[in-house]
């Protein structure tokens, strides 16, 4: 198996992106599922996501991240797709938004 692409950026930024041991992102604190991290990535290079974690924490992050994928044009950009805050096994993570559905729909976490 080969790495995950936010590994390869976490290699440039000192180790700030990383693989949670549920397989996820992990920006600096603040926790994506992989779709989301691609989802975010196509509008905020990696650093800007690291510096945007630091800056805020990463409770705020992830508000100005969902507050972002809310905004019309975002919407409009992702083919409707959006992030929302999802219970993980470690504790919040950040997911696209058919992820949750999808999620829900065969039993799996609950929307938050």
């Amino acid at each position: 198996m080969g790495n995950k692409i936010w590994e390869l950026h976490g290699l440039t930024l000192g180790f700030a992106i990383r693989t949670t041991p549920d397989g996820e992102a992990d920006i600096a604190g603040l926790v994506l599922s992989e779709k989301a991290y691609l989802l975010a990535v196509r509008d905020f290079r990696p650093a800007q996501l690291v510096s945007l974690v630091r800056e805020r924490e990463p409770g705020a992050a992830a508000e100005a991240l969902i507050a972002h994928y809310a905004r019309s044009e975002s919407l409009r950009a992702s083919g409707g797709r959006g992030l929302i805050s999802s219970r993980g096994m470690g504790g919040t993570v950040l997911r696209r938004t058919d992820e949750v559905h999808a999620e829900v729909s065969a039993g799996g976490p609950q929307r938050t």
